[in-house]
């Protein structure tokens, strides 16, 4: 199977799914985690609508004092992060993804305790590999994060294993 094949496998998969159940159904399962109760600063992402909703993971981060950074797409290629200290401040950004808006300064998630990375997947391969929209923009990111990771993605788009690149992670 190509990346182009498995995605639209995994997006087809989604489509028949109420993502908020989805999202809320991944927040029951990720909040009694150690991972999560150990974190200091949470790096997670606005769900676009064919994504699991993240809208409760992010309440919660911001209710249990959690630093709570959210992507801001720059270009084609390039994100940064910030620090989102109320959600009512997110915009419509690049894509049409809610993300913090320009006026805010990026954050280096290095610079954070215990920080938490909790990354959108199309698709996840068991041995570990994720399938992304193919931007690459969590690759890069990944490969320099040096926290604790976990994909957001829905069991029914798990595989075994899935077709990856050499920069994939």
């Amino acid at each position: 199977m190509t990346k182009r094949e498995a995605r639209a496998q995994a997006r087809t998969l989604r489509a028949a799914l109420d993502m908020q159940a989805v999202g809320r159904g991944m927040a029951e399962v990720l909040f009694p985690l150690p991972c999560w109760a150990a974190a200091g600063t949470v790096l997670a992402f606005a769900a676009m609508p064919d994504e699991p909703d993240t809208a409760a993971i992010l309440r919660q981060a911001l209710a249990d004092g959690k630093h709570l950074l959210l992507p801001r797409v720059l270009s084609k290629t390039a994100m940064d992060w910030v620090e989102i200290p109320d959600l009512a401040l997110l915009r419509p950004g690049a894509f049409g993804i809610l993300e913090p808006p320009a006026d805010l300064p990026t954050a280096d998630p290095a610079v954070f305790a215990r920080p938490l990375a909790l990354i959108p997947c199309l698709a996840a391969g068991r041995d570990g590999v994720r399938l992304g929209r193919g931007g690459g923009y969590y690759d890069r990111f990944l490969s320099a994060f040096r926290g604790v990771t976990v994909g957001i993605c829905y069991t029914a788009c798990t595989q075994w294993r899935l077709p990856h690149g050499r920069y994939d992670r």
